[in-house]
């Protein structure tokens, strides 16, 4: 019997209620279950109400179970969160998707949307970052013409910074 495919629906996250329990649960799995962060900075880190504060959040709601199955955040530039982006630009952060989604092209997805809420703000440019080991986010960024501009050190960590003009 062939698995049914799974329907998802990008939106925004003041367009529906999305659960702190839920932002927590699905950053918690990415980024700390995925050796990316470590449990104790991730109390900090991906506290739900800071995380609202970033910017807009750009989720991913798989329809037939109801669960988020993904988010990235479009951070602008008067956010008190934006750390490397400059005047009218943005930047990304927190791209995750669940184990059980991924692959699925839902990453993809996300960060198209985040483009797009980008450039409809008028913003000239899209910055990221993200660690080395992140070798399937690396290839989806450039994939979507973000290009690597250099890396950088934060927290004793080494990062890859992508960057991607979107309006002239």
């Amino acid at each position: 019997m062939e698995t049914p495919l799974l329907q998802f629906e990008i939106f925004t996250a003041d367009l529906m209620n999305i659960a702190d329990i839920e932002i927590l649960e699905l950053l918690t799995q990415v980024y700390v279950s995925g050796g990316f962060t470590k449990p104790v900075e991730a109390v900090a880190l991906f506290e739900p109400s800071e995380v609202r504060k970033r910017g807009i959040l750009i989720c991913a709601h798989e329809k037939q179970f109801s669960k988020l199955a993904g988010m990235v955040i479009v951070v602008p530039p008067d956010s008190a969160y934006l750390r490397m982006a400059g005047k009218n630009e943005a930047e990304l952060h927190l791209l995750g998707v669940k184990q059980e989604y991924q692959r699925q092209g839902l990453g993809r997805k996300l960060v198209e949307a985040a483009v797009e809420s980008a450039t409809c703000s008028g913003y000239s440019k899209i910055i990221l970052w993200t660690q080395l080991s992140m070798n399937s986010a690396q290839k989806l960024y450039e994939s979507a013409g973000f290009l690597h501009i250099g890396n950088m050190e934060r927290n004793g960590r080494d990062f890859k910074v992508y960057e991607r003009t979107i309006c002239s």
